[in-house]
């Protein structure tokens, strides 16, 4: 956990380059209250998994909750409207219990999600991979190089360790309603323009990491802030 709290520059995502489209599973289940219904799938790779209540009126409160009845964890969701979350299979199976908890009958679709991605940071982005929180406490840059559609930067420099690091910044997300942090545009400045490194060091770069060395990629980028000393972060987590 940070402590401090620091600005980041922050951008609207303004170009997307993929899709994300229902598949449908089971339609036009409706559910009493109480009654239960259990959809079950093959599967061999963790699966995206979700369902929308579709009744008129709409739920005001938690109508459906959602449980993981493939393993042993049993792991359970509520929503008025609907969710969607990753399963992973047991025996080549995924078994997904949808339970109607409000007083009033509930009408629900369930689908498969399934996603496309035309950016040019997907090539290395394995979504299924579990990331770790990640900072870089930059002492200088070296280098940028970011790809033609503006979706990853390739970042090089010293941090303020003294050690030299290379790794990819994902600016890219298929979340449509999310903020985009990038800070490529203030790198390439500071390079371009020779900015001496005393007016920025320490810049922090912080996000989820996938890979080790001069192969990591860093996705979810949630802060991008120059001169920040005090940025607070448990050694375990800082490139160093």
């Amino acid at each position: 956990m940070r402590l401090s709290i620091l600005p980041s520059f922050i951008f609207w995502a303004c170009v997307a380059y993929g899709a994300v489209v229902h598949v449908p599973i089971k339609s036009s289940v409706v559910l009493k209250p109480d009654e239960a219904y259990t959809i079950t799938i093959e599967a061999t790779e963790s699966t995206e998994i979700g369902w929308q209540a579709v009744q008129s009126p709409r739920c005001t409160t938690n109508c459906v909750q959602a449980t993981d009845m493939t393993g042993g964890s049993h792991y359970t969701i509520a929503t008025p409207l609907g969710a969607a979350m990753k399963y992973t299979p047991v025996s080549g199976k995924i078994s997904v219990e949808y339970k109607n908890v409000s007083s009033q009958s509930v009408t629900i679709n369930v689908y498969r999600v399934q996603r496309t991605c035309d950016a040019e940071a997907c090539k290395f982005l394995d979504q299924g991979q579990k990331g770790r929180w990640l900072v870089y406490k930059v002492d200088e840059f070296k280098t940028i190089a970011t790809s033609k559609d503006g979706s990853y930067s390739i970042i090089s420099g010293v941090t303020i360790g003294g050690r030299p690091f290379s790794f990819r910044a994902v600016w890219w997300t298929d979340d449509k309603n999310a903020l985009i942090v990038n800070c490529s545009p203030f790198v390439k400045r500071y390079l371009d323009n020779h900015t001496p490194k005393e007016q920025y060091r320490p810049y922090i770069i912080s996000g989820q990491a996938i890979g080790e060395g001069d192969n990591i990629v860093l996705r979810s980028i949630d802060t991008c802030a120059p001169k920040a000393p005090n940025f607070g972060v448990p050694n375990k987590n800082v490139f160093q």
